[in-house]
């Protein structure tokens, strides 16, 4: 196992073999503009077989970041990018709603690292 940016995407991966997931580890990169300005986002997490990319957060620390994604999602609407959260009941920065608060305004699928059942039915469905 590669060197991972963070303990929870260590443990994601882990989990990933565990299941006997076919993954790969920030090989995607999705163009998106901040009004004026192009930026790319690598995904965490893309997988062989499975529709969508998990980004495994252990905190979604600022409004900046948060936004990036909401940008990322309002641009490319046909890409499902879900979110492994470390704690989805933590606060967002300074802000009174938290991850799972966050992630169900702006339509984004989450679960927590911990919630294998939802993680399983992910990783049970199909290409299209």
């Amino acid at each position: 196992m590669l060197k991972r940016r963070s303990k929870l995407e260590e443990e994601f991966e882990k989990l990933l073999k565990f299941l006997n997931i076919n993954y790969s580890y920030e090989c995607i990169v999705i163009p998106y503009k901040i009004p004026v300005t192009e930026h790319k986002y690598k995904t965490d997490w893309s997988f062989y077989d499975l529709p969508f990319y998990i980004e495994t957060k252990g905190w979604l620390s600022s409004s900046q970041e948060r936004n990036k994604y909401i940008l990322i999602k309002q641009q490319h609407p046909d890409i499902d990018l879900r979110f492994v959260f470390a704690n989805p009941n933590k606060k967002c920065g300074r802000t009174k709603y938290t991850h799972a608060d966050w992630a169900k305004k702006h339509g984004f699928k989450y679960c927590s690292i911990y919630d294998t059942e939802t993680l399983v039915s992910w990783f049970n469905e199909k290409k299209e």
